[in-house]
């Protein structure tokens, strides 16, 4: 969809991993000769096609699609442009120009090409999900409530539109609709990855166990996921499970052997549930090594070394968090604590 990936708060990153088959000679052969036979440049293939067809629309909005993705904005507005002008009424155009109009930050443009987008098409629904995504962007949660409504009365079978509507009512704080509205989606789209991660991250926030069914779910179906696997070792986590958490971390770790955040996490593992200090400094060092400035991983740095009886030390790191944020709340109970020791 045109901005579910802005709604999600999360860029998702989706990475192919490639499986080892065991073929024969003959088999081995041809995935040879396949290699050798390089793919045509999509772009080369739509020059020509265009060349041949000059005043196709499709054609033009298709090439404009490929430079969109390649972050030619320019050709792409003109290849837009040149279509709506052999085809005033090119829906794809319209779609494709308010997401150009997204990108550059012209909200009220991508408002305007929208509500011309569902003139032109007065029974598609897509016009209408994404003026509802727009509108709930902006806060106008009724409004975009009522998009969604017309949406659904113009096709009823639409898991985006159940998406959205389940993001209006999260935006609510109803959670309990939200996650009809994304189980809908759900349900009529089995791999419909967002609204299994949604309906997970709403289960982990009320700590009920079925989160850990939905972003299984959620991995089964993406196993690149990233966000998917960090929500489940989270939630695994804070409710004892700390070994299959140590799993998803490792894994994770494969997936972004930089990330700050999952060694603090297993720092944190490992001072609170393992009461293994020695590798949780480590954890907590590896993650300020990548992030000089992660305060988190800089105070529980501390609260490892207070649990050690390294109460200098612990002191020292405790003043370096509340230099870097004055009002670090748990630095100041750490000095507090270390003050009433003396």
């Amino acid at each position: 969809m045109l901005y579910r990936f802005v709604i999600l708060l999360v860029s998702l990153c989706f990475l192919l991993v490639s499986c080892e088959n065991k073929t024969d000679a003959k088999d081995q052969a041809k995935q040879n000769n396949a290699l050798n036979q390089q793919d045509p440049d999509p772009l080369a293939v739509l020059n020509s096609q265009i060349t041949n067809d000059s005043t196709n629309a499709d054609l033009l909005v298709e090439r404009a699609k490929l430079y969109f993705k390649q972050d030619r904005i320019d050709r792409a507005l003109r290849d837009i442009n040149q279509a709506l002008s052999y085809d005033s009424k090119q829906l794809e155009a319209y779609l494709l120009l308010s997401e150009i109009y997204y990108g550059m930050g012209q909200a009220e443009n991508v408002r305007k090409t929208l509500l011309k987008a569902a003139e032109v098409a007065p029974n598609d629904p897509r016009p209408q999900v994404k003026l509802a995504e727009l509108n709930l962007l902006q806060r106008k949660l009724d409004l975009a409530l009522g998009y969604t409504d017309k949406a659904l009365a113009m096709k009823s079978y639409n898991p985006d539109t159940y998406y959205v509507r389940g993001m209006i009512f999260l935006a609510r704080k109803d959670t309990l609709s939200a996650i009809k509205n994304f189980m809908i989606a759900r349900d009529q789209d089995e791999n419909f990855f967002e609204a299994l991660y949604q309906i997970g991250v709403v289960y982990s926030a009320q700590h009920n166990p079925l989160a850990v069914d939905f972003l299984k779910d959620a991995i089964k179906r993406f196993p690149d996921s990233f966000v998917a696997r960090y929500q489940l070792a989270l939630y695994l986590q804070d409710h004892n499970a700390v070994d299959e958490a140590i799993a998803h971390y490792d894994t994770l770790l494969m997936m972004q052997p930089d990330n700050s955040h999952i060694f603090h996490n297993l720092g944190y593992v490992h001072l609170v549930y393992l009461l293994d200090y020695e590798k949780a400094i480590s954890y907590f060092d590896t993650a300020l090594s990548i992030d000089p400035d992660y305060i988190d991983a800089l105070y529980n740095k501390g609260r490892t070394l207070e649990e050690m009886g390294q109460y200098l030390t612990a002191r020292d790191i405790y003043e370096q968090v509340l230099n870097k944020q004055t009002n670090y709340p748990l630095a100041v109970e750490g000095m507090n604590r270390l003050d009433r020791r003396k």
